[in-house]
């Protein structure tokens, strides 16, 4: 045995040294992958394993307050090809693909692919969900290139197109909820792991990464239902009287909540890029909140109002109206209507919506009272209410008056001041609600990843009335609608009370008043005896034969008031319950 191993000795040790070497070289070489080169081959393996994309959750969706669906996100593709790198024989095939999916001349795309471009587009818009065949059939085609992204759908097109706004290419808010609550309704950003497979598909890695969290969806407080009544009525109206817009909001006066707002003219928020570039803000623009003028007799109400908190309201006494021209210590004369009264009571001056009558009331206020009363309704301030580009109105610091006194004066009749239909709805509410100025609501709810934040509670801004005082305005709007100028909006199943409003316009050009051109408003409060809806309807403009309030916006919104009474059938029940107690 010793002889056999002395024999093989050499072989064995060099054999053993062998193994040792190529051990110590294989554990040098451990060493230096495992420690010393462990960063650059951990990034060579994740290079060949593992890839990262920028992905985003999903915008929130919007609803109304019954839960119907106004806007929702949804995946949409855009069909392209670098026409520099595509062959004849794939360029045919994506002209007989498309022409037959849309139904076209196989000419319109190949005049398209005639075109040398990097990225040329083809097909753009389109809903992924609405054309799996055709992308099925794309990715059979080697040069055609598809990409995805998130884009919003709005299931009522041009319903409160103003008030929910749209997003634009890159999904940002533009306009309306869209714009005003961007950030809260974007979902989060974030970058995404995915492991690739031996076949070149990427999967996502869920034990390493962290997934975008989606943004938050919204609750209006707008009925979709009243919406359409209000916005279908207005567009009516806007072809019948042939003016140059309307704008109406319907509140609830005693939570301050938006039941329904609406602008004409409308657009389509699905289609908003069809618009010319020149008139796009004219359609986007929310006349209810963004739009200032001057209201003429709707705003009698402050001066009324101040009045009644004063007791300068005897059924007794009469105000001597002049016959319909009044200068008194104004330099420039306040004229009547229809040729002006003789003597009229106080009732009477608020029914007939007496100019000169409204100015005698309003000098036996004290001036500092009456413009503080103006304050403490919210006019000249902004409501701040949740959404873009609100307009505070105009109205000058009470300084200016004490050597402008007739701009005073023309206030208490609705001129020489600037209101939005947002502040007169909410002035308008404080007499239906007693008396009280709220905050304007058009947020129901906002339901986060993980929690839900209402609004519930109204937030009281001011007391600016007595009691007592509401309740005689109340009085004094449901006269004006059976005897006075609102006679035409009187509905005999439902008792309401109104106000008429007819103001010249001012021109920018001449620094005149139009004599043509009127803005006709009409003011409602309904049922009177308890109220639940509050509705300012305003007409930029109507025909000069229908300028007066009475012959547009009322019929308007007597056509709007009765179509709200089929829907909420509650409000005609709860009058003739009170009518039978009474």
């Amino acid at each position: 045995m010793r002889r056999l191993y002395l024999k093989y000795q050499i072989r064995l040790n060099i054999f053993k040294n062998v193994i040792i070497f190529l051990f110590t070289f294989i554990l040098i070489k451990f060493f230096f992958i495992q420690v010393i080169g462990r960063s650059s081959y951990k990034k060579l393996i994740s290079d060949k394993t593992v890839t990262y994309k920028h992905n985003k959750g999903y915008r929130g969706n919007i609803y109304d307050r019954n839960n119907n669906l106004l806007a929702y996100s949804t995946k949409k593709c855009i069909f392209w090809v670098d026409t520099y790198s595509t062959n004849d024989s794939d360029i045919s095939k994506i002209i007989n693909l498309f022409s037959n999916e849309f139904e076209s001349q196989k000419s319109k795309y190949k005049i398209l692919l005639n075109k040398k471009s990097k990225y040329l587009v083809i097909e753009r818009d389109l809903i992924a969900y609405y054309h799996k065949n055709l992308i099925n059939k794309a990715k059979q085609i080697s040069s055609l290139r598809i990409e995805y992204y998130n884009h919003r759908l709005y299931p009522y097109n041009e319903l409160a197109a103003q008030v929910i706004g749209f997003t634009d290419y890159e999904n940002q808010g533009k306009y309306g909820i869209e714009g005003y609550f961007n950030n809260i309704l974007s979902g989060s950003e974030s970058m995404v792991e995915y492991n690739k497979t031996a076949s070149g598909k990427t999967l996502l890695d869920q034990n390493n990464t962290s997934l975008p969290t989606n943004g938050s969806d919204i609750f209006l407080t707008i009925d979709v239902k009243i919406q359409e009544i209000l916005q279908n009525q207005l567009k009516q109206a806007l072809i019948i009287n042939q003016a140059k817009s309307a704008n109406g909001i319907i509140m609830n006066p005693y939570n301050g909540e938006i039941i329904a707002m609406a602008s004409l003219p409308d657009f389509n928020l699905n289609s908003y890029k069809n618009l010319p570039s020149d008139s796009a803000h004219y359609h986007y623009i929310n006349r209810v909140i963004s739009s200032a003028y001057e209201p003429g007799s709707t705003f009698k109400i402050i001066c009324f109002i101040s009045a009644v908190d004063k007791n300068i309201n005897s059924s007794l006494e009469k105000y001597f109206c002049e016959k319909g021209l009044y200068t008194g210590k104004y330099i420039k004369p306040f004229k009547d209507h229809d040729g002006g009264y003789d003597s009229l009571t106080f009732n009477e001056i608020f029914s007939n919506s007496s100019n000169i009558g409204t100015i005698k009331i309003f000098q036996d206020l004290s001036k500092d009272f009456f413009y503080d009363k103006i304050k403490k309704f919210g006019f000249g301030i902004k409501s701040n209410i949740s959404l873009k580009d609100e307009h505070k109105g105009e109205i000058q610091p009470f300084n200016y008056y004490k050597n402008n006194l007739r701009d005073l004066a023309s206030i208490s009749i609705g001129q020489s001041i600037l209101v939005t239909n947002l502040q007169m709805a909410l002035a308008y509410c404080s007499i239906a609600n007693g008396g009280y100025l709220l905050k304007p609501k058009i947020i129901k709810k906002i339901n986060h990843n993980y929690y839900t934040e209402e609004f519930n509670t109204p937030k009281v801004l001011y007391k600016n009335m007595k009691k007592s005082t509401s309740k005689t305005i109340l009085m004094l709007l449901q006269k004006t609608v059976e005897e006075g100028t609102a006679k035409k909006s009187y509905i005999k199943e439902l008792e309401i009370g109104g106000k008429t409003g007819t103001a010249e316009i001012w021109n920018l050009e001449s620094k005149n008043y139009s004599k043509k051109e009127f803005f006709a408003s009409f003011a409602s409060v309904f049922p009177i005896d308890n109220p639940k809806y509050v509705m300012i309807i305003s007409i930029e403009a109507p025909d000069y034969n229908k300028r007066w309030a009475a012959e547009s916006a009322v019929p308007c919104a007597k056509n709007i008031i009765q179509d709200i009474m089929f829907y909420d059938t509650q409000i005609i029940n709860k009058q003739d319950k009170n009518n039978e107690e009474a």
